[in-house]
């Protein structure tokens, strides 16, 4: 995937590419296992690249726990990165319902 972001607080910087190639494999019904190569291309500055690796696990339709770890693969990139989260979809109140 190729995404394009305009940051205007960012004075040198304010078109930057993001390049994502993402391999997945689902492990069960709720889990699945990632890893992906990120890019982040800034139009006037040097480029910040990693491979990122982890997993998600749905704990209900609408929400999901996630882990992952990055290593950077260049000098503007840091070494290693560390993650988890927590999403959540409003399914219901996007569709009008209660």
């Amino acid at each position: 995937m190729v995404t394009e972001f305009f940051l205007p607080a960012d004075p040198i910087s304010q078109l930057v590419t993001q390049t994502t190639l993402v391999i997945e494999k689902k492990v069960s019904e709720k889990a699945s296992l990632f890893t992906e190569y990120v890019g982040y291309y800034p139009d006037n500055s040097g480029s910040r690249q990693f491979i990122n690796s982890g997993g998600t696990y749905r704990l209900t339709p609408t929400q999901q726990i996630d882990f992952h770890v990055a290593l950077g693969l260049n000098h503007r990139t840091p070494d290693f990165i560390f993650g988890v989260g927590y999403s959540f979809r409003f399914d219901q109140r996007a569709r009008g319902g209660k």
